[in-house]
């Protein structure tokens, strides 16, 4: 171009060719001052990038373990001591990250300012032949690394968040259900075992006195009508636990266990007492006035009719402690 100059001295097309030189020299130099500038930052930088970059891949490992951790905290348990030590134990995996949530945000953000201050745009377009890396090519690599680190490192902080948000509802859900059905279990148990020692009390029916056989019925049949109600408590309970079978939560054995028991238990109460009122009506046709074992001999005396437990009838005397 300085050659063509000198020839073209004075002319147009000389001071035309003047400012295309300068203009490509101007534009030359721009770009090595660009190319020297991004070289001065990638030495400037090697050791603040390779530190971004093992604290981002140390944070990765981070969450990836406490994903872990926070699936082998699955299922949801089938009782409430279960249940409230997965309640603890999430807790604690919380507080685990409200205590990395500043070192991550930090971390973020100074992997933010220091590629901010990488001046790296344009450099795609420098190079397009597949040739050996220059420095300035490693440092947009590196660029890339730890950007897509960093976006990484958001998401899965994003999504771990999200899931122990999940989990925690879940569990309270859970306890509140569990807490229920253990409430409703505790009082069935109670109106049972108050039911069951009334019926413990009964005296055989053949130790019973002939006269008092109509009033053991009659009491037998109010017992039977005071108890009753516990039938809507067992169908509560057992309306509850089959609402576990429609959710994604198993009952423990304990709790399946329980609910045996507690419906067992009240059949049997049931079964105890058509059993007494037969034995009792059976005494009573057997033994009484309109029986042929009736004594209809007058007995003198404070003597009461009783039924032996071979169903032999007999008299007591109360004052002398005989019988006859």
């Amino acid at each position: 171009g300085q050659k063509i100059l000198r020839s073209l001295e004075g002319s147009d097309d000389a001071a035309l060719l003047q400012r295309r030189l300068d203009n490509m020299n101007f534009r030359w130099s721009e770009l090595r001052k660009k190319s020297l500038n991004i070289r001065s930052h990638l030495e400037a930088s090697s050791d603040q990038w390779k530190r971004l970059h093992l604290s981002l891949q140390e944070l990765l490992a981070w969450l990836q373990l406490k994903d872990d951790e926070l699936k082998q905290q699955a299922p949801i348990g089938g009782d409430l001591p279960t249940v409230q030590k997965q309640n603890d134990t999430h807790r604690a995996f919380k507080r685990e990250l409200k205590t990395k949530e500043p070192i991550i945000m930090s971390a973020l953000e100074t992997v933010r300012v220091f590629l901010a201050e990488q001046p790296l745009e344009g450099l795609e377009k420098l190079y397009q032949e597949p040739r050996e890396l220059s420095p300035e090519e490693r440092a947009q690599n590196v660029t890339k690394l730890l950007r897509r680190q960093a976006d990484e490192v958001k998401t899965e902080w994003d999504k771990l968040n999200l899931n122990s948000a999940d989990w925690q509802k879940k569990i309270d859900e859970a306890l509140e259900r569990l807490q229920e059905l253990q409430e409703a279990m505790d009082e069935l148990d109670l109106k049972l075992r108050q039911a069951e020692v009334t019926k413990g009390s009964w005296q055989p029916v053949g130790d019973l006195l002939i006269d008092s056989l109509q009033d053991y019925l009659e009491k037998v049949k109010v017992y039977r009508a005071e108890i009753a109600p516990i039938k809507e408590n067992v169908n509560h309970v057992n309306d509850l636990a089959h609402q576990f079978t429609s959710s994604d939560i198993q009952l423990s054995p304990y709790n399946l266990n329980c609910l045996e028991d507690l419906t067992t238990r009240w059949k049997l109460l049931q079964v105890a007492i058509d059993e007494r009122i037969r034995q009792l009506h059976e005494a009573h046709r057997d033994f009484g006035p309109t029986s042929q074992h009736f004594l209809s001999t007058s007995v003198q005396g404070p003597w009461e009719r009783a039924i032996s437990p071979n169903k032999v009838p007999y008299y007591i005397n109360h004052e002398t402690q005989t019988t006859c």
